[in-house]
């Protein structure tokens, strides 16, 4: 939510925006630490004097518009529900939305999803948390399960697919190779057929590896184009079926920690229940 406050006298931002809106000191405070207000257009992080004719905007989490799922949450990490068409950093993203609202804590992005890839994102709560997480990621050492729709049916029931992944970043695509070539880097993703729907099939996928649109890219490679993927699909279908964006979910993240800070969370699972196929017409 965007607030305009056009300045009348000489005062304290943090006070004009009290002024003019129903946000508490303390959220005041935090918002203005994330960064999420502009003084005549430029972004500030600390509260100071603004003078009369400046403008003042300030982002907000409206509560029922903005509001985020949490799955899962402790002292140390908050596990979220990622919708599709939000970035997970970046002005009016998932991480500017929850510091927003977090009033005890600041949290901080350990991983991303695609900006339409929807489901579970991890967040770290304090410092310790966050390197034993980025570490974890690091080195695989997490385990990330998809689910997803796509167009066609696998001819196996499941399978471990290994390939090659090129990424140009100038056109934001990658391409896949099943040889190895210059500049290609290898991937893995297994995939268990979970159900058929028609002429679309509902896939359980798990990442080996993490490349930049891997299962999108992956599953295409061999026919089985992701449902609403606007890069990779086929858009005659997601038309037809009225998908904007890929039905593609990361449904669970499961943690292992030997030692440290969250070992608690040795073996531990989050689980995201959701139907996939209520956001396309049948």
């Amino acid at each position: 939510m965007l607030a305009e406050i056009e300045i009348k006298t000489k005062q304290l931002l943090s006070d004009a925006i009290g002024e003019n809106t129903d946000l508490g000191y303390y959220r005041i405070k935090k918002i203005i630490k994330s960064k999420s207000v502009k003084i005549n257009g430029v972004r500030v992080n600390t509260d100071m004097n603004v003078n009369a004719g400046d403008v003042v905007h300030v982002y907000f989490a409206d509560r029922e518009k903005d509001s985020i799922e949490v799955v899962y949450r402790d002292e140390n990490i908050l596990v979220v529900n990622k919708n599709a068409g939000i970035e997970v950093q970046g002005e009016d993203s998932l991480t500017e939305r929850i510091n927003n609202i977090l009033t005890d804590a600041t949290a901080v992005p350990v991983h991303r999803l695609d900006r339409n890839t929807m489901g579970l994102v991890v967040f770290a709560l304090n410092k310790t948390a966050e390197n034993e997480l980025l570490e974890s990621f690091k080195i695989r050492d997490i385990d990330k399960t998809y689910t997803c729709v796509v167009v066609g049916a696998p001819k196996q029931q499941s399978a471990k697919l290994k390939a090659y992944l090129f990424k140009d970043a100038r056109k934001s695509m990658v391409y896949i190779s099943d040889v190895p070539k210059q500049g290609y880097l290898p991937i893995e993703t297994h995939y268990t057929l979970l159900k058929k729907l028609g002429e679309l099939s509902l896939l359980e996928v798990k990442l080996v590896t993490g490349r930049t649109h891997q299962i999108r890219a992956q599953l295409a490679h061999i026919n089985l184009p992701i449902l609403g993927d606007g890069k990779y699909g086929i858009n005659k279908i997601n038309r037809r079926y009225r998908v904007k964006t890929q039905l593609l979910c990361c449904t669970k993240i499961t943690f292992h920690f030997k030692q440290g800070a969250l070992k608690y969370l040795d073996g531990k699972s989050v689980v995201l229940n959701i139907d996939l196929t209520q956001y396309y017409k049948k």
